[in-house]
């Protein structure tokens, strides 16, 4: 079961042989029990794998009456339908998934012959998952009219799962198909432009707060550097009272900066948004890639899997490092390595990306790649 096999994991000093499991998956899931034509096991999607652990976890797997996995990965968002055609008004539509599926597509032709468009990149993919169109019956027109539907994030998950669906179903040779399309996707990524209004405010704000403490203690470095100890508190009461200004109006709004400080108070720099003002997490719009899930090969009948995990550490070098795990087989590789898993080729290219939320701020795109 999941809970042996964690537990073994915390226990062990040597690798880990998760038979238990896989044959508790086997059973529960047939279609992994499956063989190929050499009597080996066939080659599975990692996706449907993951999928179908997450929804039994999801269903088994409470704390006070709630699904953990739907707390640690459930994306909650408003769905705006609306048809194309004839005056029938808009509704909205309340949706939860566990993942975000980014759907990768190639330039188009344009008139004067050149191509534009695709997607390239990982937040390009995100934006193209958010809308979306139905067929389906109006009934203003009493016919089969197509509906746009137009998706925004109203609470953001702890940690994302972003797949890239690169296989699909082949008509022409009815076989599956893999796009091997590059898609970059970035180390730190922003999902503030993808949320509701009322969320987008709330982390516009947090970060509006947080931009001003930096500034403030970049500016009381500099002074105690050029100025010795005694210039700092006054250079950040003074670089920090735009940022206090800013928190007591945020503070009058019921948002996040409850406990900056006033202008020209003696602090070194304004308070971080005070958590009794609601979960300050919350208010984060950041993500770090932490996993990363690469397909090697061209056929989406074979191939190789690999995973690659972020090492945790608060130093600059540990946080720069990651762990491959190539089934028994584990070593370390630089980040740059796992910059370059996204595709184009024979090589690993990413196919599922695992990002955990953070309170990195860079302005107002904290996209960085």
């Amino acid at each position: 079961s999941p809970r042996t096999l964690c537990s073994s994991l915390r226990r062990a000093r040597e690798p880990v042989a998760p038979h238990e499991f896989l044959n508790s998956l086997r059973t529960s899931f047939p279609q992994f029990a499956q063989r190929g034509e050499n009597g080996g096991w066939a080659q599975q999607d990692a996706e449907e794998c993951l999928t179908q652990i997450m929804q039994v976890l999801s269903s088994k797997v409470k704390e006070d009456g709630k699904s953990v996995v739907e707390d640690l990965f459930g994306i909650e968002m408003d769905i705006e339908v609306k048809a194309t055609e004839g005056d029938e008004p808009a509704y909205t539509e309340k949706e939860k998934v566990l993942k975000m599926a980014c759907h990768i597509e190639g330039p188009v032709m344009q008139p004067d012959g050149s191509n534009k468009g695709g997607t390239d990149l990982l937040p390009q993919c995100i934006a193209k998952a958010m809308v979306s169109q139905l067929e389906k019956t109006s009934p203003v027109l009493g016919r089969q009219v197509i509906y746009n539907k137009t998706a925004k994030i109203t609470k953001l998950p702890p940690y994302l799962l972003c797949q890239f669906v690169r296989f699909y179903w082949k008509q022409d040779t009815q076989k599956k198909a893999k796009i091997l399309r590059p898609v970059k996707f970035p180390v730190t990524l922003d999902m503030k432009d993808y949320c509701t209004d009322p969320l987008k405010a709330s982390i516009e704000e947090w970060r509006e707060v947080e931009l001003k403490k930096q500034e403030a203690e970049k500016l009381a470095k500099r002074f105690k550097n050029f100025g010795g100890d005694e210039a700092a508190p006054a250079a950040a009461g003074a670089a920090g009272g735009e940022a206090a200004k800013a928190g007591e109006a945020m503070e009058v709004e019921g948002a996040a900066a409850a406990g900056a400080p006033a202008a020209g108070a003696g602090a070194a720099a304004p308070a971080a948004p005070a958590a009794a003002a609601g979960n300050v997490e919350d208010k984060w719009g950041s993500y770090e890639l932490t996993g990363v899930l690469t397909h090697q090969g061209r056929s989406a009948d074979g191939g190789h899997y690999i995973s690659w995990i972020k090492k945790e550490g608060a130093s600059k070098e540990a946080s720069q490092t990651w762990y491959k795990f190539d089934d028994d087989k584990v070593s370390e590789v630089d980040e740059k390595k796992v910059k370059e898993l996204y595709g184009g080729g024979d090589w690993h290219m990413a196919y599922i990306c695992l990002y955990k939320k953070c309170d990195t701020v860079f302005g107002s795109d904290s996209t960085r790649y």
